[in-house]
């Protein structure tokens, strides 16, 4: 146990937890384990990918985070930062991120699709739809952290996709301003229209404005499938492209975090149901067969080692 101990010492610069040590425990006793094998795997470890982020953060000078250039499942081009715990590290060890979404929009998007990608993050799903519209389709990517949609673009050119057009903005029920808390490369936006109670820590000022506006401006006069996942900035993303959903009735792919919609300012978890269901949507969550009733799908939400599902909204 001294390899395992050292591995946490040295690796995530902390003393081994209990349920840590315990696993390790487990593990050695089902078989031997080399050195390597080891520290492979506490140098793959989201901890580690996030304690490197953290550390380069805190080091004046620093050189800003390298970015990876790594080969997808598909055959894909994305760059990725390794050291991002949150999307780049799992690409960057996988060559896949989240399989289950991934197949749900694949079966839904052929050539000459339109597809909005809200909250597309370094553009895993941007670079996918484009590969399944192709050159006569098209991909609104939107992504308010300008480091994102910088590895987005890259991404995209590598590919030879012309078919990405990236939005660097914040969605919202009326025109404005919002800050942006960063964590990795997940964003969680925060209104500014007032004065706050007490400071904010934020990473960026963005603007932010309607997806409504946004599509009217890009020109695209038909959505096919959109995908959301903005941290529990959902309700007013999607209230500010009532228009569009009350006109195509697009399929919706959307994350639902219930801590992330009770915590923030602009509606619930309850009430993100009741506004899909509202514009003609039955819910599902991805993986399973149906419709299913909220009940169920709070309830999928909360099973062990979960705190979101994704749903799958068809419309009526």
């Amino acid at each position: 146990m001294d390899d395992v101990v050292n591995c946490y010492r040295l690796l995530l610069g902390r003393q081994p937890d209990p349920g840590g040590l315990a696993h390790y425990v487990e593990r050695l006793g089902a078989g031997p384990m080399t050195v390597a094998q080891l520290s492979e795997e506490f140098l793959t470890s989201v901890e580690f990918a996030r304690a490197r982020a953290q550390r380069s953060r805190q080091v004046p000078g620093s050189a800003a985070p390298v970015s990876e250039r790594v080969t997808t499942v598909e055959g894909l081009v994305m760059h990725v930062d390794p050291s991002d715990f949150a999307v780049g590290h799992t690409v960057a060890r996988t060559g896949s991120y989240e399989p289950e979404v991934s197949a749900a929009l694949r079966a839904r998007l052929g050539p000459g699709a339109t597809f909005v990608d809200v909250g597309a993050n370094i553009g895993w799903f941007s670079i996918l739809a484009a590969s399944l519209v192709g050159p006569t389709g098209r991909v609104v990517a939107v992504e308010p952290n300008p480091d994102n949609v910088a590895l987005l673009l890259r991404s995209a050119e590598d590919n030879g996709f012309g078919n990405i057009a990236a939005h660097c903005v914040a969605l919202a029920e009326e025109p404005g301003v919002v800050a942006l808390e960063t964590d990795g490369s997940n964003g969680r936006v925060i209104p500014v229209d007032r004065p706050p109670p007490a400071p904010v820590r934020a990473s960026y000022v963005v603007a932010a404005q309607p997806l409504d506006e946004l599509l009217r401006l890009a020109g695209a006069d038909h959505v096919d499938v959109m995908k959301i996942d903005v941290e529990g900035a959902e309700p007013m993303a999607v209230r500010g492209a009532s228009h569009m959903l009350q006109r195509d009735h697009p399929v919706l792919v959307s994350e639902f975090y219930p801590l992330a919609l009770d915590s923030a300012p602009w509606g619930s978890a309850q009430g993100y149901l009741d506004l899909l269901r509202s514009l003609g949507y039955r819910l599902q969550v991805i993986g399973t067969d149906g419709d299913q009733p909220d009940a169920t799908i709070f309830e999928l939400a909360a099973a062990p080692g979960h705190d979101h599902v994704d749903l799958l909204a068809l419309p009526i």
